[in-house]
């Protein structure tokens, strides 16, 4: 706001500056009216809040049928701005049954809805996309029974994913949902298969893949191991 004001006040001064040249004849261009004046100023005090700080009064001058301009900014119009608007949000709501600590933790939680839209969009996990409309004009024909089906699978998908990240950051390990996703593709199972007749280790099993520190908190969070031996 302060640098606007300093903004507003310096095209202002310019403005004015210029008028004055008119009145000492030595103005240039098109002659200037009250309205043109107004429109200028109107313009320049386009900005937020800035017609309410800077208080503007354009008169004709009788003998040279001029208008000169005079400006002052509103000091009192700007206290009560700080005071009473500046860093306050205004939240709107049609469930009366809510408490004021309900309505803000809803608002503060949008972010984590914009968050899971976000997610939805990603190229390499809970990916939309691809969803064939029979319109696309593609290879491929999608009912709308095909569609809801899809789209139940990405939200049970994104359901589980955020259940894991849950169960994670329980166990103590911060990690965003993508940062959950990319570390868990990258732990894979390894089928040990050795060749016929070697004696150090007779059986054929499967093992996970090498895995960094963090991939090994989750894998214990998760439990990944002992699942890999029930299945085994």
């Amino acid at each position: 706001v302060t640098q606007n004001l300093v903004k507003c006040q310096k095209k202002l001064f310019d403005l004015a500056r210029g008028l004055e040249r008119w009145h000492s004849g030595k103005g240039r261009g098109k002659k200037p009216t009250v309205k043109s004046v107004q429109k200028r100023v109107s313009d320049i005090l386009s900005r937020q809040f800035m017609k309410e700080l800077i208080q503007c009064k354009i008169e004709k001058d009788e003998k040279t049928k001029i208008p000169r301009l005079k400006y002052f900014v509103d000091h009192s119009a700007f206290h009560r701005l700080v005071n009473q608007r500046l860093g306050r949000t205004v939240l709107v709501t049609n469930h009366m049954q809510w408490t004021p600590y309900e309505v803000i933790s809803a608002y503060r939680s949008l972010s984590t809805i914009e968050e899971v839209f976000k997610s939805m969009k990603n190229v390499n996990f809970l990916r939309w996309q691809p969803a064939y409309r029979p319109s696309t004009g593609s290879g491929r024909r999608w009912t709308d029974q095909k569609l809801k089906v899809h789209a139940l699978y990405c939200a049970l998908a994104l359901l589980l994913a955020s259940l894991a990240r849950k169960v994670a950051i329980e166990a103590g390990v911060d990690v965003t949902l993508l940062g959950l996703l990319k570390e868990l593709s990258e732990i894979r199972e390894v089928a040990i298969i050795y060749p016929p007749g070697t004696l150090a280790h007779p059986r054929d099993h499967i093992t996970l893949s090498r895995m960094s520190p963090l991939q090994k908190r989750l894998a214990r969070a998760l439990e990944i191991e002992r699942i890999l031996i029930q299945k085994g």
